[in-house]
């Protein structure tokens, strides 16, 4: 399957890689890059929905 390169998903395409290379393509390191940027822009952020009874994930 062709990528997509549409112009938009191209620029986010290549933040991410600036990012990731930010961060030496460490996969730790980009985890606790991200987890800074949510709480650095955290009153900007839509809260995930609750959890409904049931869920799979809810049960872990």
């Amino acid at each position: 399957r062709a990528m997509n390169n549409e112009p938009t998903l191209t620029r986010i395409r290549k933040a991410r890689q600036r990012i990731s290379a930010k961060c030496g393509h460490d996969p730790l390191k980009l985890v606790e890059h991200y987890i800074e940027f949510q709480k650095q822009y955290q009153d900007k952020l839509i809260p995930p929905p609750q959890q409904r009874r049931g869920d799979i994930a809810s049960d872990r």
